[in-house]
């Protein structure tokens, strides 16, 4: 009788054994998920940001991108930025060629126009309000915000596109209004000749830089 309750006793402590070594071992196991996830962990990157305000409109230059300046040259300081590709002739330039155009988030900021069959950039737009020149205006400015900087100024129409543009000779600024005969700016007397501008808060479209 006492061999077997001793025989018991043992199977019983073996079985109790087993079990320890078992909870030891998923413990264990526990700790090493807990390591495995915490070296997975994913990093944190920065979103890609860009600077307007190191891209101020200047006399033929927008930023560090100049008129002359080569395609290559001039994308390397648009590296965060998505291209697509339109007709120079959408901006106001016959005789065939292409237009870049250059967002931020789906956001439009510029287009470069080159000369035909050319890497050259000949014109530049500025599209984006962020964008300022260096007399505070921006490529959506309104017409009175446009006379306060420029009070004799006067708008011409663009016999070609149809658009009526407001020229800053000293600077080679042109600030474009996509107007029809259906919605004029200016009352003019003739085609060639410019006009006062009677809408005051009609606003630009864009900065051609040439």
């Amino acid at each position: 009788m006492k061999s077997k309750i001793s025989l018991l006793i043992l199977f019983l402590f073996v079985i109790s054994c087993g079990k320890k070594t078992e909870t030891q071992t998923e413990n264990a196991n526990t700790e090493a998920k807990e390591v495995t996830i915490q070296k997975v962990a994913p990093e944190t990157r920065e979103t890609p940001n860009f600077d307007f305000e190191n891209f101020k409109i200047e006399k033929g230059k927008v930023g560090d991108i100049t008129i002359g300046m080569t395609m290559n040259e001039a994308e390397s300081f648009l590296k965060n930025l998505s291209k697509t590709e339109a007709e120079a002739y959408d901006f106001g330039f016959d005789g065939g060629g292409k237009a870049y155009l250059y967002s931020f988030k789906d956001e439009l900021v510029l287009a470069l126009i080159p000369k035909r069959d050319s890497d050259e950039i000949l014109a530049i737009a500025a599209l984006n309000e962020k964008l300022r020149t260096t007399n505070g205006l921006h490529p959506k400015s309104s017409i009175q915000e446009i006379k306060k900087l420029y009070p004799k100024t006067q708008i011409n129409q663009n016999l070609m596109m149809g658009w009526e543009v407001i020229y800053d000779e000293k600077n080679d600024w042109e600030f474009v209004f996509m107007t029809t005969e259906e919605n004029r700016i200016g009352a003019y007397n003739d085609f060639e000749t410019p006009a006062e501008p009677k809408i005051m808060n009609a606003k630009s479209d864009w900065i051609t830089i040439k």
